[in-house]
C-alpha cells in the first residue's frame, strides 16, 4: 500500500507569494513521482482541486486563519502516516492535528528571519512576528527540516531541538535551468525588488559601474517608480518566474543577489545551475564567485567589477557552480525526504 502523506502550507500554486510555494510544489511533485499518496491542504479557491497533477484541498480563508484549522487538517489527514507542514501558519495547527490523530508531524522551516522582522514590519508588529517565528521553530515536531546548515544553526539558537533537526535543501529543476551556449554581459538580479533582497544595492552598483549593463527580473508594488529612479544601464523587467526568467539566468555570466535574510536562496541555486558566477551575501549556499557581507556595498561593487573584467574567470566560476548545483537535483532531495519519513514513522532520531 502506498505511503499516505498530507502536506499543509498557507499558499500553493497558482497562488504564489514567494519561494516557499515553489519548495512545497516541488516537494509534492517529487513525492508523487515516487508513488506517495499525497494531498496538499492550503488556502484559496475551493474549486481548484489540483495543480499540475498535485491534488489540493483549498480553504476559502486567509492564511492567518489557517492557524485555527487543526480540526480540518486532522480531517484531511485521516489515514495518513504523517503530516508534513511548512511554516508559518500551517505549522502549529498541523502539530495539533497530528497529536489528535496520533501520527507524527514533520515541519519544514521555509522562513527564518529573526530580528529582520523588525525591519520588514516595523518595531512593534515585527517583534510579534519574531515571537511567533520563535514559537513555531521551537515546538516538538517529530523532525524539523531546515533548508541549509546556516538556517539549522539559527533555528537551534531560537529553540529548535538539535536532536530532531536535519537539513534538506530544496530541489532544483536541473532540466529547466542550464547554461546557454551563448552568454551576454548583463549582470542579473532576480527576486522581489525590495530592501530585504538588497535591491537598493543593485541600484547603487549600476550607478557606480555605468560601463556595465544590469538587468533585474522581479516584482514590486510600483515597478514604474523603480524604473523612473533607475540609472540608464539598469533594465527592470517585471517577472515572476516566466520563461524570460529562465532564459535570463541561462544567458547571464554573473548573478548578483545582495539579500539581507534568506533561509536558502532558491534563485541563487537556480543561477548556479544555469552556470552563473555568483556575487552574493548568502551564507546558506556554497557558490563560486564572490561572497560579501550584507550591506557591504563597496565590496559588492568591487567584486562585480573584478568578475566583469575577467570573463574567463567568471565563466570558470559559473561552470563550477553548475557542477555544485547537481546536489540539488530532485532525485537526491526526494530520497532524503523519503528517508526522513521512514525514520520518523519508525520512531528513529536523525542520523
Amino acid at each position: 500500500m502506498a505511503l499516505k502523506v498530507l502536506l499543509a502550507h498557507e499558499h500553493f500554486p497558482p497562488e504564489v507569494r514567494g519561494g516557499g510555494e515553489y519548495v512545497v510544489f516541488e516537494t509534492a511533485r517529487g513525492l508523487i513521482e515516487r508513488g506517495v499518496d499525497l494531498r496538499v491542504l492550503t488556502t484559496g479557491n475551493p474549486a481548484l482541486r489540483e495543480y499540475q497533477g498535485v491534488p489540493t484541498t483549498r480553504l476559502p480563508i486567509s492564511r492567518y486563519a489557517l492557524n485555527l484549522q487543526a480540526g480540518r487538517i486532522a480531517q484531511e489527514a485521516q489515514g495518513a502516516a504523517l503530516i508534513h507542514a511548512f511554516n508559518y501558519h500551517a505549522a502549529l495547527p498541523a502539530l495539533a492535528a497530528g497529536r489528535r490523530l496520533g501520527i507524527p508531524v514533520v515541519c519544514s522551516i521555509l522562513g527564518l528571519f529573526g530580528p529582520t522582522w523588525r525591519e520588514m514590519r516595523g518595531p512593534i508588529l515585527g517583534r510579534a512576528f519574531e515571537a511567533l517565528e520563535r514559537r513555531i521553530v521551537s515546538w516538538p515536531y517529530a523532525r524539523t527540516i531546515f533548508l541549509s546548515e546556516a538556517s539549522r544553526r539559527a533555528g537551534i539558537a531560537m529553540g529548535a531541538r538539535a536532536t530532531a533537526s536535519t537539513v534538506i535543501a530544496p530541489s532544483i529543476d536541473l532540466a529547466r535551468f542550464r547554461p546557454a551556449s551563448a552568454r551576454d554581459d548583463a549582470i542579473v538580479f532576480a527576486g522581489q525588488l525590495d530592501r530585504r533582497k538588497g535591491f537598493h544595492h543593485v541600484m547603487a552598483a549600476a550607478r557606480a559601474l555605468p560601463h556595465l549593463r544590469f538587468r533585474a527580473l522581479g516584482w514590486a508594488p510600483d515597478v514604474a517608480a523603480l524604473r523612473a529612479a533607475a540609472p540608464a544601464n539598469l533594465d527592470i523587467v517585471e517577472d515572476r518566474g516566466s520563461p524570460a526568467y529562465t532564459e535570463g539566468l541561462s544567458r547571464a555570466r554573473i548573478f548578483f543577489f545582495p539579500s539581507y535574510a534568506e533561509t536558502f536562496g532558491i534563485v541563487v541555486a537556480e543561477a548556479m545551475a544555469s552556470g552563473c558566477a555568483v556575487v552574493s551575501t548568502l551564507d546558506t549556499l556554497d557558490f563560486a564567485g564572490a561572497k560579501v557581507a550584507p550591506g557591504d556595498e563597496a565590496g559588492m561593487i568591487e567584486a562585480l567589477a573584478r568578475l566583469a573584467a575577467d570573463p574567463t574567470g567568471a565563466e570558470a566560476a559559473g561552470m563550477e557552480n553548475h557542477r555544485r548545483a547537481e546536489a540539488y537535483g530532485q532525485d537526491i532531495i526526494v530520497t532524503k525526504i523519503m528517508r526522513t519519513y521512514a525514520e520518523v514513522i519508525a520512531g528513529k532520531g536523525p542520523p
